[in-house]
């Protein structure tokens, strides 16, 4: 752990520059003696951690120690030109490494402190060092020597290390979020294989089918599979699987609706769909919905007539909001009928609706049949 590992070299840092001061320079006074407590304080607090293993207790009675020496030091090694008042500044770093109140903090305890050595530098007060102004030069190199050593050696290396296992960590969720993508594309296309096959096995049970009613729910029911297997052809061939472009989708399942019906009337879609992504929970209740009305459509609105058209419109209203709109100009249904909900495709439509947590309104001042449809897609 990057803080505790710092902490040990701080402890053992201070330990022997106390007695590089107190036996090369001569320095027994208060500065050999501080740094002497700071090693042996700061060496227990980091002991500490293992007891109560809260580490923002021991981050910042760390970081206090650290003051009170560094502010010593300085006190008596030069007051505001002292080399070690870079420590205080690094402490408002380490402020802010726990959070953004404790770095605020010790930013007004330090700039306080720069103050009072200032103040302390230019008055009248004295305060008696401990280091011969021959000493001086061996002194400062000293204490560059340990910063070099503290954040270089020991910090910066440490620091490197945690890099190269968070750039490490980073690597293999990379590769395992592609592991994931390839398999949930391979899913999507082996559900597609295994619908497009229920689909074909159901075409060719309809084959010795003579009632027509009975035929057509078959080809409700194929129609359905085909819709939920264009959406899972859609997702396994898109490089995006949380949203999904609708328009050529849609224009895809309406075409397939067409072509299996097949129908003598000449149908002419019109399509006005607006370039947008939907998110794939809500794409299938939103496909089966315009399959269901497609359908609706294609079975009952165009009897007796040569010429149709049947036009869907998909708009974004808002961020989230969306319209659908489903019409034909066929003979057109009654209010009665979509109300009574009896239909199975009725059914349907309402409970994709409700999946949706849209609502539905049947429009009935239109030539035709005509539904409106909103909804909000969230789970982009």
């Amino acid at each position: 752990m990057l803080t505790l590992n710092v902490s040990y070299a701080c402890s053992i840092l201070a330990f022997l520059t106390s007695l590089y001061y107190c036996f090369y320079l001569d320095i027994n006074g208060v500065i050999f003696k501080s740094l002497l407590a700071y090693s042996f304080f700061n060496l227990i607090n980091t002991l500490l951690f293992y007891k109560h293993e809260r580490l923002v207790i021991t981050y910042n009675i760390m970081s206090l120690l650290a003051f009170i020496i560094s502010y010593m030091l300085c006190l008596y090694g030069g007051g505001i030109n002292s080399p070690f008042i870079s420590f205080l500044v690094l402490i408002i770093f380490s402020g802010y490494m726990t959070n953004k109140f404790y770095g605020n903090l010790w930013m007004i305890i330090i700039t306080i402190s720069a103050f009072s050595l200032y103040y302390i530098s230019v008055s009248d007060i004295e305060i008696v060092g401990n280091i011969a102004e021959e000493s001086m030069e061996e002194f400062n190199l000293s204490f560059l020597l340990f910063l070099i050593i503290l954040l270089g050696g020991v910090f910066g290396r440490i620091m490197n290390k945690n890099n190269e296992k968070v750039n490490q960590t980073r690597k293999e969720l990379i590769q395992r979020e592609e592991e994931k993508t390839v398999m949930l594309r391979e899913i999507h296309h082996r559900v597609k294989n295994n619908l497009h096959v229920v689909n074909s096995l159901l075409r060719i049970q309809s084959r010795d089918i003579v009632d027509d009613k009975v035929e057509m729910m078959f080809k409700a029911a194929q129609s359905r599979i085909v819709a939920m297997a264009r959406i899972h052809e859609k997702i396994y061939k898109t490089n995006n699987l949380k949203d999904i472009e609708v328009n050529d989708h849609f224009k895809l399942l309406i075409d397939d609706l067409m072509i299996s019906y097949n129908i003598e009337t000449q149908i002419v879609p019109n399509l006005n769909i607006d370039p947008i992504k939907i998110s794939i929970d809500n794409l299938l209740p939103l496909s089966l919905i315009i399959n269901e009305l497609i359908s609706n459509s294609l079975k009952h609105a165009f009897t007796n007539k040569k010429t149709g058209e049947i036009t869907v419109n998909l708009k974004r209203k808002s961020d989230d909001n969306y319209e659908l709109l489903v019409s034909d100009n066929g003979v057109g249904m009654s209010q009665e009928v979509f109300k009574a909900k009896k239909s199975t495709g009725i059914k349907l439509i309402h409970s994709f609706v409700k999946q949706l947590n849209g609502d539905i309104e049947m429009i009935t001042d239109c030539n035709g049949t005509c539904f409106k449809i909103w909804f909000e897609d969230k789970g982009k």
